[in-house]
C-alpha cells in the first residue's frame, strides 16, 4: 500500500495533492486507474501532430458518432449523431439547457441530496431552485419524492433537473420509477433535464435507462465519458437534442465561438466511447468489486452507520447520524486524517452524511475504512 500512495502522490493532481500527505483521500470523483491506452496515444498523437488548435466540425462529428454507438450498444438506445452537440461540461451543458429550453425565468427542481454543483449551476442559468428531499428506507436506500416534485412544478416549476444514475446516493433509477418521474413532467408541460455521466457505471442486477428513450419531445440529455473514463480535466460533454425545435434553436444560438469545448476533450472522448470500451469494462468489474469491499468493510468497521449498497457510480454515500460526531467529515479528517465529501453541500439533511470514493486500490478502500472504524472506538 506504501508504494501504491507514493506513486498517487507523485503524480499530482486534485485528489492526491489537495491534502496534507498522511492524508488518505475518498472525496473528489477521480479514480485511480490511470488512462486508458487508446486514449493515451490519441492525445499523444494530437500533441505530435500539434493538434492544439480550436476545436472543429470533425473532431466534434467523431465524437458524436462514436457516442451514439456506444449508447445504442451498452443501453439500446439509438440516436442520430446530428443530435448531439458539444458542450464544455455536464455543468455548463445544465446551464444552457436551462437558459435556452425551460420557460423563461421558471425555477428549477433539484431532487435532494444531490451533485451540489447542481445550485450552481440553477444560480448561473438565472434561476430559483425549489429544493425537493427526497426519503430513505431503513437500509439507506433513496427513492424519488414524486409527490413534491409534482408540488415544485404546480408551483411553477419549468424543468426538473434529475442525476441518473444518483450522485451521491449511487441509486440507479429502474424504468418503471423514471416513467413515473416522466408523467408527472409531461403533466406539467415541463421539461426533464438528466445528467447521465456515470451511466456507464452500473454494477449487475441494474440497468441504465436513458430518459429519452421515454420521451424524446420532453428531455434533454447531457452526458460525457469523463467519469467512466476518469477525463474531467479535458472539458468535453454531449448535450444530446431528440426534440426537433430544441435543436433549431440550439444551433441557432450556439454557433463556434460559443461553444467553448476544449480539443483534446474531443479527441479523448471519441478514444473513449469508440475504442476504450474494454478498458473500461475491466475497470468496471474492478469497481463492482470494490463496491462489495467498501460495502463489507462498512458493516465490518462502521456498524452504526447506514449504507445502501450503490447500484452504480463509485461513490458511497454513508449515513453516520447515529455516531453523533457533530460534523463526520471533520471528525474523519482531524481523527482518522481521511478525507471525505461532506454530504452538508448535498442538500436535505445530509449533514451527518459522507461521500466516500471507492475508485481506488483495494488496500487502500481497507485501511481507509480501518482508521475510521477506530476513529470513532476511541472516541
Amino acid at each position: 500500500m506504501i508504494e501504491e500512495v507514493k506513486s498517487l502522490r507523485a503524480n499530482g493532481g486534485l485528489k492526491w495533492g489537495y491534502y496534507d500527505e498522511d492524508v488518505l483521500p475518498a472525496w473528489v470523483a477521480e479514480m485511480d486507474f490511470g488512462l486508458a491506452p487508446a486514449i493515451s496515444d490519441a492525445l499523444h498523437d494530437a500533441v505530435t501532430r500539434g493538434l492544439t488548435g480550436y476545436p472543429y466540425p470533425a473532431a466534434e462529428e467523431k465524437v458524436a458518432v462514436a457516442a451514439t454507438r456506444f449508447w445504442a450498444d451498452r443501453f439500446g438506445w439509438s440516436i442520430d449523431p446530428a443530435w448531439v452537440f458539444p458542450a464544455p461540461d455536464v455543468i455548463e451543458g445544465g446551464v444552457r439547457a436551462i437558459r435556452h429550453l425551460t420557460r423563461p425565468g421558471s425555477p428549477v427542481v433539484l431532487h435532494s441530496p444531490v451533485y451540489f454543483p447542481f445550485y450552481g449551476m440553477v444560480e448561473r442559468a438565472g434561476r430559483d431552485v425549489i429544493e425537493v428531499r427526497c426519503p430513505a428506507d431503513d437500509s439507506g436506500r433513496f427513492s424519488l419524492d414524486l409527490p413534491g416534485i409534482e408540488a415544485g412544478l404546480a408551483a411553477g416549476a419549468g424543468s426538473v433537473v434529475l442525476c441518473n444514475p444518483w450522485n451521491p446516493t449511487g441509486r440507479v433509477l429502474d424504468e418503471t420509477e423514471l416513467g413515473d418521474l416522466v408523467e408527472v413532467v409531461r403533466r406539467h408541460d415541463a421539461r426533464l433535464i438528466t445528467d447521465e455521466i456515470h451511466s456507464p457505471i452500473v454494477y449487475s442486477g441494474n440497468a441504465h435507462t436513458p430518459a429519452a428513450r421515454l420521451d424524446s419531445e420532453l428531455v434533454v440529455t447531457v452526458a460525457s465519458a469523463s467519469k467512466a473514463w476518469n477525463l474531467p480535466g479535458l472539458k468535453c460533454a454531449q448535450v444530446v437534442l431528440t426534440n426537433e425545435e430544441d435543436r433549431s434553436r440550439w444551433s441557432a444560438y450556439f454557433t463556434p465561438e460559443k461553444v467553448g469545448v476544449g480539443t483534446f476533450g474531443l479527441i479523448a472522448n471519441a478514444a473513449a466511447y469508440a475504442s476504450s470500451v474494454d478498458w473500461f469494462d475491466e475497470t468496471l468489474a474492478r469497481l463492482e468489486s470494490n463496491r462489495d469491499l467498501f460495502v463489507d468493510l462498512v458493516a465490518e468497521h462502521l456498524p452504526e452507520a447506514v449504507c445502501h449498497p450503490p447500484q452504480g457510480t463509485y461513490l458511497g454515500w454513508i449515513d453516520l447520524t447515529r455516531y453523533e460526531l457533530g460534523n463526520p467529515t471533520a471528525y474523519m479528517l482531524d481523527t482518522a486524517r481521511v478525507a471525505l465529501t461532506s454530504g452538508t453541500p448535498f442538500g436535505g439533511e445530509a449533514g451527518q452524511f459522507a461521500r466516500f470514493n471507492f475508485g481506488t486500490d483495494p488496500s487502500l478502500i481497507a485501511e481507509m475504512l480501518e482508521r475510521m472504524g477506530k476513529a470513532v472506538r476511541e472516541r
